[in-house]
């Protein structure tokens, strides 16, 4: 797999990563399917990227400067798998990279509950055959953070567990909900806001 950078290179990825190919136009972007392709806000044509970009691989990833709810969006409608700060750090992007690279999507904690409800809604998911009534007591706390946002240190310390065990009841939840990564939990259940309610 080969990574390419369309945009400018900052710090972080330059020190880390200095086999990534290094762009400026979206022609000069010869990838091919399963390779990765980071595309930076501070390109003005971000969304033709994206657009043109899609058609050589399905492994790109918006990397912005400011956190921005509206652009998240527009980029995965877009057709973006991730989307993260330009100046996050090396172990941050190395886990975008194996996200990605196992098939799922990545946004970050702090964004991803309130958005994709709305994603949910425009792929059509729905919560037909969630198993909620198989859930232990602490699976629901923990599904209740994760549809907070919550991190896995956050949900632990909310309730009182180690974040050790915070892992083991997400794992669970993955399991039972047939899901890869959290955001696919959060897709399968669909619109999920009313299940706070019920949880």
């Amino acid at each position: 797999m080969k990574h390419f950078l369309l945009g400018p290179t900052e710090q972080n990825i330059s020190s880390h990563y200095s086999d990534w190919v290094t762009c400026q136009r979206i022609q000069d972007v010869h990838a091919t399917q399963g390779d990765m392709i980071w595309i930076s806000t501070q390109i003005n044509e971000w969304k033709l990227a994206l657009n043109q970009l899609r058609e050589k691989t399905s492994n790109l990833v918006l990397m912005t400067y400011r956190y921005h709810r509206p652009e998240m969006q527009t980029a995965l409608l877009l057709g973006a798998r991730a989307y993260c700060h330009a100046l996050s750090s090396a172990s941050l992007l190395e886990s975008v990279r194996r996200v990605l690279g196992e098939g799922g999507l990545w946004l970050p904690s702090e964004m991803y509950a309130t958005t994709l409800s709305g994603v949910s809604k425009t792929l059509s998911v729905h919560s037909e055959n969630v198993p909620l009534d198989t859930l232990t007591a602490r699976e629901r706390d923990t599904l209740n953070g994760i549809l907070s946002g919550l991190s896995n240190k956050e949900i632990a310390r909310q309730l009182a567990i180690s974040e050790r065990t915070v892992k083991e009841h997400v794992g669970t939840l993955l399991n039972k909900m047939e899901a890869k990564d959290r955001i696919g939990l959060l897709l399968k259940l669909g619109e999920f806001s009313h299940l706070k309610d019920v949880l």
